[in-house]
């Protein structure tokens, strides 16, 4: 016998939605769909035809099972219940509601909240239910075993149990290397299993595997017995659009059976030998090797094109990964790690990017690929009249339409990303998520060396060149454009400078757009005049313990606290403060919300005092930064303007200077604009402290410096900074330059 005899019989079509699971019953066929219907096909000669539709459910369908002995249709479905139907009935007659969630199986079922049941019946419908504890993970199949009156589960937890009557556990089977999907009860006291590792084990009565079935490359998520053509003969099918027939003892029986499907989800074998497929297309199909119950020729014609067409369209790669082999959305069953995102290819073949948050899988994006190729000669996705490798669809707002994020191989992610964030004008936090989301689903493709030698990897953007054309700051060459000279005698001012950019006397706060909800209740803090709770307090500290890769988005809630003067004496202890100039010198996102954090403690004086206090330490971790993203470089400068506000009033000598030479140290990577003014009023406001005259030295000492600041003087800047160019006439006239 081979599977290679079966050619399709006859095509039901009813559900709207992909078919999860399909049955047999006395003289028809039961099938459930994400539809939230059940339908009954009763057979018309070498056809069958929709005979009725339960409808009962308030969520999909995840199983239907006919037993036989009480004529009950049972049902399943992702809304926690179990409906119970007799034959003909279109009401249940019992409703169990005991699971969170639950797939039932005869008298046995298992749910998502990681439990079974043994479900027991009496002949008056009174219902008693014995419970199976013990998974770690959603238990996804459930068989009872005649032979010893045992019950088996199977989990996302990777284990099959093995329980009593009584739902006492006697042993666990290991052997599986990722989900277990399906069981069956052998009559010998055997088992077999089958999951997304794809592979079949056959166990003994004693719990020992003693053959795998190797052949399906993707998830395996039904199995169902062949009785008709052999005792040990079973069939399978998956995630790779397949149907495969086995021996239990000798192994594949013929080559596969192609659907135009990818998710074979559920297969049932008729007593006649047929067999029944539910899958992802809506459609339920009976195939068999009885010539008698073939379809015509030209329908098994019109199928085989249809499954050949299929194949071809989604035989495509997503970043050198074939779409095929992406997990589909039962892969969001199991719990992942904050940050981390998954690709999941749904039933009608969209691609979709979820990350875990919170605990829970959020929906990002859709994902488009290029069609067709591979890593090396791909196809192109076209936007605003532009090819891209990719080009991702993210949702960043409900009932908002999704924004685009083109992506060639080989451009810098970072880059990208910046320019994403900036574009949507997103919170900053998220550059380091989205640059990582874009290397991870473009299969990591490399980024191309940049021309010019240097590139920054926060922001992608490279160096400045001279008549480049950029808005960005000059470089180290530039010179005076009127003289043309490189150098600058130091001699006394003789003219004032306006006072319009400097001294600065009150203090910038960074506050950066917060969409998340979440940091309401700490914006609420910020603005309110007293401190906050005891254990709020308590909570940030203890969440600020966290490692230092997801610290982040806690220091992003803490730079809006601080603002508040009481709340920020209570939190801000030593342990904090250790935290907050450590992040100093850490990643770029943790980087950038410590800078925000020590800029706003400086608005009031419990703040300024904390920061004062380590000021040369801070100082010495600014000094060392060289490069980071546009806000990195607004976050740098904005605090040392504060610092310089701070020594207006404490006009510490030796602190100015230390201040003054760490903002000419900024001042030679910095390529901002805004970052840049406020730079400039930084110098300015050193220049008006007690110890001016050698502020003003020291600036003037460093000739690129000067070149820099001279050449910001021409009313030649974008539109929004001729700010810019005053503060510069400004600052030349306080430097005497």
């Amino acid at each position: 016998m081979s599977l290679s005899e079966y050619k399709l019989s006859c095509e039901l079509r009813g559900h709207s939605l992909d078919v999860r699971t399909v049955a047999e019953g006395s003289d028809f066929i039961l099938s459930g769909s994400r539809d939230m219907k059940v339908k009954v096909w009763a057979k018309d000669g070498n056809v069958y035809k929709e005979r009725g539709c339960l409808q009962n459910h308030s969520n999909y369908v995840a199983v239907v099972f006919y037993l036989e002995e009480e004529g009950w249709i049972c049902t399943g479905s992702n809304d926690s219940t179990i409906c119970i139907y007799t034959s003909g009935s279109m009401v249940p007659i019992l409703t169990l509601k005991d699971h969170k969630a639950t797939e039932p199986r005869s008298i046995v079922s298992g749910s998502w909240d990681k439990t079974g049941r043994i479900w027991r019946i009496s002949d008056a419908n009174q219902v008693s239910s014995v419970l199976l504890s013990g998974h770690e993970a959603a238990v996804w199949a459930v068989e009872s075993v005649p032979c010893g009156q045992r019950y088996v589960t199977g989990s996302a937890d990777k284990n099959i149990f093995v329980w009593n009557a009584s739902g006492v556990k006697i042993f666990v089977l290991k052997g599986h290397s990722d989900c277990v999907r399906g069981l069956i009860g052998m009559g010998n006291g055997g088992l077999l299993s089958c999951g997304n590792d794809a592979v079949i084990k056959v166990w003994n009565d004693e719990g020992e595997c003693v053959n795998e079935l190797f052949g399906h490359n993707n998830y395996i998520y039904t199995m169902a017995l062949n009785r008709s053509v052999g005792e040990d003969v079973l069939v399978s099918g998956g995630e790779d659009s397949s149907v495969r027939m086995w021996s239990a003892s000798e192994g594949a029986l013929g080559e596969e059976l192609r659907l135009p499907a990818q998710s074979v989800w559920s297969v049932t074998c008729l007593r006649n030998g047929d067999i029944v497929t539910g899958s992802s297309d809506g459609i339920v199909r009976i195939f068999t090797r009885d010539p008698s119950r073939m379809a015509p020729a030209d329908t098994l014609a019109a199928y085989q094109t249809s499954v050949e067409v299929w194949q071809r369209e989604h035989s495509t790669e997503l970043g050198g990964i074939k779409v095929n082999d992406l997990p589909g959305p039962e892969s969001l069953l199991v719990e992942g790690t904050e940050g981390q995102t998954r690709i999941v290819r749904q039933p009608n073949g969209k691609i979709e990017c979820f990350q875990w948050t919170r605990g829970n899988w959020s929906l990002v994006g859709d994902v488009t690929g290029a069609s067709g190729g591979t890593n090396a000669s791909s196809g192109k996705t076209l936007y605003q009249g532009k090819e891209y490798d990719f080009v991702f669809n993210v949702d960043v707002e409900d009932g908002a339409p999704p924004i685009k994020l083109p992506y060639n191989r080989g451009q810098d992610p970072w880059f990208v990303a910046q320019e994403f964030i900036h574009k949507h004008n997103l919170p900053q936090v998220y550059l380091d998520q989205v640059a990582n989301f874009v290397i991870k689903n473009s299969g990591n493709a490399p980024v191309a060396p940049s021309d010019s030698g240097y590139r920054d990897p926060f922001t992608g953007a490279s160096r400045y060149v001279p008549g480049s054309g950029s808005s960005a700051l000059g470089g180290d060459n530039l010179v005076d454009p009127f003289t043309g000279a490189s150098s600058y005698r130091t001699q006394q001012p003789v003219q004032t400078n306006s006072g319009e950019h400097f001294p600065v006397s009150t203090y910038a706060t960074l506050a950066a757009k917060v969409n998340d909800s979440i940091l309401s209740d700490a914006i609420a803090v910020a603005r309110s005049e007293g401190g906050a709770p005891d254990v709020q307090i308590e909570c940030l500290r203890s969440l600020l313990k966290w490692p230092r890769g997801i610290l982040f988005p806690v220091l992003d809630i803490v730079r809006l606290v601080v603002r508040n003067e009481a709340t920020c004496g209570l939190l801000v202890n030593g342990e904090v403060m250790k935290i907050l100039v450590e992040c100093v010198s850490d990643s770029a996102a943790n980087q950038l919300m410590a800078l925000r954090c020590l800029t706003n403690m400086q608005i009031h004086q419990v703040g300024r005092n904390l920061v004062h206090g380590k000021l040369g330490e801070i100082l010495g971790r600014v000094s060392e930064i060289r490069k980071g993203s546009v806000n990195a470089q607004v976050a740098v400068a904005t605090f040392l303007l504060n610092a310089t506000v701070s020594q207006m009033q404490l006009a510490d000598g030796d602190e100015c200077k230390i201040l003054g030479e760490c903002s000419l140290e900024t001042m030679q990577w910095i390529e901002d604009l805004e970052a840049t003014y406020r730079c400039f009023q930084a110098l300015g406001n050193l220049t008006c402290t007690p110890v001016g005259q050698e502020i003003v030295a020291l600036i003037v000492s460093v000739d690129t410096l000067v070149d820099k600041i001279k050449a910001f003087t021409l009313d030649n800047l974008p539109d929004g900074f001729d700010k810019l160019a005053r503060c510069s006439r400004d600052l030349c006239v306080s430097l005497g330059v």
